[in-house]
């Protein structure tokens, strides 16, 4: 009867960790030129769209285009990746004060990670140091299974850019929470203000 028991409980244990590794296996981020997501909420549309593959500080990434405004993507095996870059004006000049690919989502996605990644410099201009940071906060709060798509996870991400001179201090935080099905990407999302579903998409 022990063993059994014993075999009953490994058993269970081995399809649970191969239901973890299949997940694991999924592909969560889709990211093709010419893929498209539409999301809708209340009174509003968001249209995702990748453009052609581009090349920035030597890292291949998707520009991303969310109703026109672009970000650069892009995803190796362990992290969905950001380009950031901030800037500071004086008299007219760009000044780069940070640039680099920060991680915006770790993989493979795992209920209960949590990370914090953060880029930040300083420079030198017109006689006063200039600081700049960009930092992200991120948690994967739940996993559960959608009867449209699958095995869904739920994750939670905070950022931070700041930008501060002897004079001033400026920063700006942005909430999401956003929804990932296999397949097929981001399926909802909420901003602070509103919540978005997806209503369409176009994966070829």
């Amino acid at each position: 009867m022990k063993y059994r028991i014993l075999l009953l409980a490994l058993l269970i244990a081995s399809c649970g960790d191969n239901h973890i590794v299949q997940r694991a296996a999924e592909d969560y981020f889709p990211l093709r030129a010419d893929y498209s997501w539409r999301y809708a909420s209340e009174n509003d549309t968001v249209i995702v769209e990748v453009e052609p593959i581009d090349t920035i500080l030597q890292v291949e990434c998707f520009p991303v285009s969310y109703n026109g405004a672009v970000q650069y993507l892009t995803k190796s095996d362990n992290a969905v990746s950001k380009y950031v870059r901030k800037i500071y004006d004086y008299a007219g000049d760009d000044y780069t004060v940070i640039e680099d690919f920060v991680v915006r989502i770790e993989l493979p996605l795992i209920n209960g990670n949590s990370y914090e990644y953060n880029l930040t410099d300083s420079i030198y201009v017109a006689g006063q140091w200039i600081k700049a940071e960009y930092r992200i906060t991120a948690a994967v709060v739940d996993f559960a299974y959608d009867s449209d798509y699958g095995d869904t996870y739920e994750i939670n991400l905070l950022t931070v850019e700041s930008m501060l001179t002897p004079d001033t201090s400026i920063v700006d935080t942005s909430e999401y929470t956003e929804y990932y099905a296999p397949g097929v990407g981001m399926i909802r999302f909420v901003d602070g203000t509103s919540e978005y579903y997806l209503i369409e998409h176009n994966i070829p």
